[in-house]
């Protein structure tokens, strides 16, 4: 072809010249000749075809990286979640806990679905739960060669834990005490909805038999106010209702609280100078009855000084006790022994405090009656 002579002759003048010899001056002005750098010898064309890059290989390391930088971010990402709580572990004593314990597995279940893919994981997570009777009652079978159906289906395993430690008629008992359930009058509607409603799904009652149930065992204090609203036509409408009866109402019991509490402080204040007079007023009243009567008293001990005693020495002998002659005067006369007035015995008498001259007196009495009695039957 005419143009490859062409071709071929430019690119040798370009190389002449890239060759040619050129100066340079130096600081005294003369010219030094100076070949520029050799051109870098052009690679060869025996070099290994492995050094090229394979589309292929490139495209399968980029695949590669991309997931193992996804796996990070999902690892980092689970990692940053918040923990839920482990369910507490079951022994099979109370068969009211057994739906906490199913519902905390399916919660951990739930948050973590990467971790419990397949029933068989979920089974064994929730075997290493339970202890006791629960955990004796499935170790036949986990030592048994043959694996049981349950174990590699989550749903055979619950029917299998409900049948032995649950409730022999869990709708049965949940309808009683739906029945029995009362609010009391110092508890929160909430509260007593929340326990309806655990109730009430375990039954097969319908929204109108709920309703009627639910407003039967309300507190007394809202159903008086009930009647200044419209009634509710549905148990979603009643809990609406009956709560917002029940807030309103210890909302009241705060303001009145508050209020009896900025009263009463200045009340308290009034009371206690009030109290603090009247017993004033008391001990003074008090006061004087007790002088008044300390006077008369000792009055009364004067008037009883200047009474003169009464000569005793004709009937005393000197052992201190009667006189044979006076003790015979007094049961004669029927007089009192102890003070010689008639009217009573001795060991009634008034004037005497002496449980021992009692005694005595109590055995004169007796002598006196026998001595009678034997002159009746000598006679």
């Amino acid at each position: 072809m005419p143009t490859e002579p062409l071709i071929r002759n430019t690119r040798t003048a370009q190389k002449a010249r890239a060759h040619e010899e050129f100066t340079l001056l130096d600081p005294s002005g003369n010219s030094t000749p100076a070949i520029p750098p050799a051109s870098p010898a052009p690679m060869s064309s025996a070099q290994p075809s492995s050094a090229h890059n394979d589309p292929v290989d490139n495209e399968a390391e980029a695949s590669s990286l991309a997931k193992a930088i996804n796996n990070l971010v999902k690892s980092n990402s689970s990692s940053a979640k918040p923990k839920l709580r482990e369910p507490d572990p079951f022994d099979g004593s109370d068969p009211k806990k057994l739906r906490t314990f199913i519902l905390q597995c399916k919660l951990n279940f739930r948050d973590r679905k990467d971790l419990f893919g397949d029933d068989e994981t979920k089974v064994n997570y929730a075997l290493s739960y339970l202890k006791g009777a629960a955990l004796d009652c499935f170790e036949p079978a986990l030592l048994d060669p043959i694996d049981p159906a349950w174990l590699s289906e989550f749903d055979l395993f619950i029917e299998e834990l409900e049948t032995n430690f649950g409730s022999f008629d869990p709708e049965g008992e949940a309808e009683a005490e739906l029945e029995q359930l009362r609010m009391q009058e110092n508890h929160q509607a909430t509260k007593y909805f929340i326990k309806f409603q655990q109730l009430a799904a375990r039954v097969k009652w319908g929204d109108a038999a709920l309703r009627r149930q639910a407003y039967n065992g309300l507190a007394k204090r809202i159903k008086n106010d009930m009647v200044h609203h419209h009634k509710p036509n549905s148990l979603q409408g009643l809990r609406v209702l009956a709560q917002l009866i029940d807030s309103r109402y210890w909302e009241r019991r705060a303001e009145i609280s508050r209020e009896n509490g900025t009263s009463g402080s200045s009340g308290n204040k009034s009371e206690h100078q009030s109290d603090s007079s009247k017993s004033d007023s008391k001990s003074g009243k008090g006061s004087s009855h007790s002088k008044q009567k300390n006077n008369s008293g000792s009055k009364g001990s004067t008037s009883d000084q200047k009474k003169p005693d009464p000569d005793l020495s004709s009937k005393l002998g000197k052992d201190g006790k009667l006189t044979p002659q006076e003790r015979q005067r007094r049961l004669d006369n029927n007089l009192c022994l102890f003070c010689g007035t008639s009217g009573h015995v001795a060991k009634d008498c008034p004037k005497s405090s002496s449980a021992s001259s009692k005694a005595r007196a109590s055995k004169t009495e007796q002598d006196k009656s026998a001595s009678s009695g034997s002159d009746s039957k000598k006679d």
